[in-house]
């Protein structure tokens, strides 16, 4: 069901959604392709991007090693530019290894997979964190 309502579209927004919004204008298509059909085909893409990443990251973790990352999210927004070069990967870096030792983790082979994500892991692993943060998902 389609809800009325208006938003701001702010500098950030407007500068992101243009180019959307001329290849949506530019498509052969009987649909509207106003603002509200960019802003729905970037969240639609993202979901995916996410839940694909998301299964991935998964297999990828065990739970200590998602407790722990979640522990240090607890206290950190993330920015888009803070993500691109590895957040997570600088506060499991940052970790005493005391924190490691106690629930049995591997420190080296974390730190190794933290490394080797690609850029839409780091994201999802970021957007999981903070799902899991809200408690959105108590599952982890």
């Amino acid at each position: 069901m389609a809800e009325k309502t208006s938003i701001y579209v702010n500098e950030t927004l407007s500068t992101r959604i243009a180019p959307i919004l001329k290849r949506l204008a530019a498509a052969e298509s009987d649909k509207p392709r106003g603002i509200s059909a960019a802003i729905t085909l970037v969240a639609d893409r993202y979901g995916s991007l996410m839940a694909r990443e998301r299964r991935a990251l998964r297999d990828l973790f065990n739970k200590s090693e998602r407790n722990l990352m979640l522990s240090n999210a607890l206290s950190t927004i993330y920015e888009p530019a803070d993500i691109i070069p590895g957040a997570v990967l600088a506060d499991t870096e940052d970790e005493e290894d005391h924190v490691f030792e106690v629930d049995g983790i591997d420190r080296a082979a974390l730190l190794d997979k933290l490394r080797g994500l690609n850029l839409g892991q780091q994201y999802a692993l970021v957007d999981w964190l903070e799902e899991m943060r809200a408690n959105l998902n108590p599952e982890n």
